[in-house]
């Protein structure tokens, strides 16, 4: 079962990228192997993946566009993400603790 890609998840499963290029904020956008986009995660020698030299990661803003693997021998190959981090990984999103701040009846979850 294939899993909704997030910037979240891409750093849970393989922490954070060996070289990034361009900003979620960066209003010019790029193509490259017929890909769009306007930010580029590259991950090194990924762990516990031989036989891949690089995973590159493709985002629109904050919309994943694609992902490629490149192979020893140099080929591209389009990655399924959303397989690949489809499993144990649950998308965390910090949730404010705003409300807490104001109101002095109400506890922080910590305390």
């Amino acid at each position: 079962m294939s899993q909704a890609v997030s910037r979240n998840l891409v750093v849970q499963k393989w922490g954070t990228p060996s070289g990034a290029w361009g900003s979620v904020n960066e209003p010019r956008e790029r193509r490259e192997n017929d890909i769009v986009f306007n930010e580029k995660w590259v991950y090194e020698r990924p762990r516990g993946e031989p036989g891949v030299r690089r995973r590159i990661i493709y985002w629109r803003r904050y919309d994943f566009v694609a992902s490629l693997l490149e192979r020893e021998d140099g080929e591209l190959v389009r990655e399924d993400l959303g397989v690949a981090l489809a499993g144990e990984l649950r998308d965390r999103r910090y949730r404010s603790q705003s409300g807490a701040a104001s109101d002095p009846g109400t506890k922080h979850p910590s305390e």
